[in-house]
């Protein structure tokens, strides 16, 4: 599937507002698809008319303001329409002869520029917001797994001093958008049903959530709640802060600090609100692509995994992100199970009920759906072998398909009577990459509990329930799992028989008692230092490195979510000096340093550890 995008002036005599248009639009596609081809000059009009044309190709052009086309150009859409491609054109002029295309896609809407610029404020960046939103629809085309136009947004607030907000915000990212849906619980909940279970239904298929933080943001056990189950299930969460609201008590943070930061009488002021809409926008745009681009370290994990003689897999060329899982070694138990292949469907965002349904309608007229005993729609968001469709169908998680698959490979998860230190705190850095250090603590707390480790950590505010609920789902024994440690004076802080219940609670006099518990007074198999602060006279990093080196614990730095661990990282790299901190080859070294797929890196190390 390709785009091939027109440039203005091969069908335009005054193209100006129509090259901003495409140079914004180029900005986005550039930066997200690889599958675009720019038609600049009659060369490569030329060069194209000599092409193959694939169906699921689209062809955008911008229509003529007198309604005249060149003969090649006309001979492009021609070529075009009659291999039944997608024609998307722009019409930048409110004439008749300029938004009519030009015959055969005479009959085909036009993307109407005159029409969206009436139904907004005359601001500057218009153009570039349209633009924006057009280049979307084009990657919601080509990219479907990763991204959809019909976005679903969950706006999490506290009704008592952020509902007034809340109410400006949805109605104007609406009126910006007309595909957005906005859950906003006091209208979105009808009458008779039950409030919780429809706000939590409609989180789970949300794929941002928009945090408003304000003063009394921070004393609700709910918003609490929903971003915890967001971090969990990976929903992007955009944190706006208003009128310079304090988070510091805060139970779970999204972040270090707010993405955005407004004050409240912004949202009443109209010119003002339509670019707060517009930016809320794009960063959700930006939130979406980064956290869908997550899919591919899941393919190269499932590489990584097939490349055991025990299975084969063989990549769909006609679908995005689709392939066959064969078992090729007669495993007993999956023979009992009835299951030998399959075939999966993946997808980085949160699959919708129209996904679903397009994926089993594709599916059952294909050969595919005879040849496999299991047809499966994988996702971050999966419900664990939710049937869709029929009893051949399933939706389902990567962690729970995975943990699947290494068990065909024979890898055991039992409980091994070994500790695990983690090390973590938000590096300074751009706000919008701090959800890398949770998608990766996430990633590694996950793995180091399924593989029957004993996770240790220190009592961080942020990262405390985050690792609690985490626990819920995937340990058999969460006070084996999970080993917390705490400095006595922050115990009035909490219930401490709820914490117990959670964890095997340590406490300790001070916090450099605490680290020399976590480090020194057990054995550790390993430490593995994520973030941290720089701006310390001895970074916290350092201290708890120095304490593993002195009990010869051997110390993991990942390097790809910043703060201090990067920065120790990369003086060790230029130094040559990784036999200071373990005894592991360079080769593993650098890829915690370089590498972005955590779920990789965390399999190397554990499988390091155990050999």
């Amino acid at each position: 599937m390709n785009i091939i995008f027109c440039k203005p002036e091969l069908t335009m005599a005054e193209p100006a507002e129509a090259v901003t248009f495409f140079q914004e639009c180029k900005e986005i596609l550039d930066s997200y698809t690889t599958n675009i081809h720019y038609i600049f000059t009659p060369i490569h009009i030329n060069q194209l008319l000599a092409w193959d044309v694939e169906q699921d190709d689209i062809f955008v052009f911008f229509t003529s303001e007198k309604g005249e086309y060149t003969d090649p150009v006309l001979k492009m859409i021609r070529k075009f329409n009659d291999a039944k491609c997608r024609i998307w054109s722009v019409a930048m002029k409110d004439n008749p002869e300029c938004r009519k295309p030009p015959e055969p896609v005479s009959d085909k809407q036009s993307y109407d520029i005159p029409s969206r610029i009436e139904n907004r404020n005359p601001l500057k960046n218009n153009m570039r917001a349209i633009a924006q939103l057009f280049a979307r629809k084009l990657i919601a085309q080509t990219l479907s797994p990763l991204y959809r136009d019909e976005v679903e947004y969950f706006i999490s607030h506290r009704r008592s001093d952020g509902e007034h907000i809340a109410m400006r915000l949805a109605d104007e990212l609406r009126r910006l958008t007309r595909d957005r849906n906005i859950y906003r619980d006091v209208v979105c909940v009808k009458l008779g049903d039950n409030a919780q279970k429809d706000i939590d239904r409609n989180l789970s298929i949300s794929d941002v959530l928009i945090f408003l933080q304000t003063e009394q943001a921070q004393e609700s056990c709910y918003i609490i709640k929903e971003l915890c189950y967001a971090l969990i299930h990976n929903i992007p969460v955009l944190w706006i802060q208003i009128d310079d609201a304090s988070y510091e008590k805060m139970k779970i943070l999204p972040g270090d600090a707010p993405m955005l930061s407004y004050k409240s009488e912004e949202f009443d002021q109209s010119d003002r609100l339509e670019e707060i809409a517009n930016e809320i926008e794009e960063k959700c745009f930006e939130l979406i692509m980064n956290s869908s681009n997550q899919v591919y370290t899941y393919i190269e994990y499932l590489n990584n995994v097939c490349n055991s003689n025990k299975l084969a897999l063989k990549w769909d060329k006609s679908a995005t992100l689709a392939c066959e899982v064969e078992y090729k070694e007669k495993t007993r138990n999956i023979y009992d199970n009835g299951i030998r292949k399959n075939y999966i469907q993946c997808f980085g965002r949160n699959p919708k009920e129209n996904d679903i349904k397009s994926f089993i309608d594709r599916i059952k007229v294909q050969d595919a759906y005879q040849r496999n005993d299991k047809l499966f729609l994988l996702s971050t968001h999966g419900c664990r072998e939710k049937h869709i469709g029929d009893d051949k169908i399933i939706e389902e998680n990567y962690d729970d398909y995975f943990m699947n698959l290494e068990n065909v490979c024979g890898i055991k998860n039992i409980q091994k009577n070994k500790r695990i230190i983690l090390s973590g705190a938000f590096p300074d850095c751009d706000e919008i990459y701090n959800n890398s250090l949770l998608e990766a603590l996430v990633v590694y707390t996950k793995e180091i509990i399924k593989r029957g480790y004993t996770l240790v950590f220190g009592a961080h505010p942020t990262f405390r329930e985050l690792i609690f609920d985490i626990g819920q789902l995937y340990a058999s024994d969460v006070k084996y799992s999970i080993e917390m440690h705490m400095d006595k004076a922050y115990i009035g802080e909490y219930d401490l028989d709820e914490l117990q219940e959670k964890c095997t609670l340590k406490l300790a006099d001070g916090l450099q008692e605490m680290r020399e518990n976590m480090i020194c007074k057990e054995k550790g198999e390993m430490l593995i230092c994520l973030g941290g602060k720089k701006d310390k006279a001895q970074p916290g990093v350092d201290i708890e490195v120095d304490l593993a080196k002195r009990v010869d614990i051997p110390v993991a730095l990942v390097g790809t979510v910043g703060g201090r661990s990067s920065d120790y990282a990369y003086e060790t790299l230029t130094k040559g000096e990784w036999s200071n901190l373990n005894s592991w080859d360079k080769t593993l070294n650098e890829g915690l340093f370089y590498n972005v797929n955590h779920r990789l890196m965390i399999k190397r190390l554990l499988d390091e550890i155990e050999e």
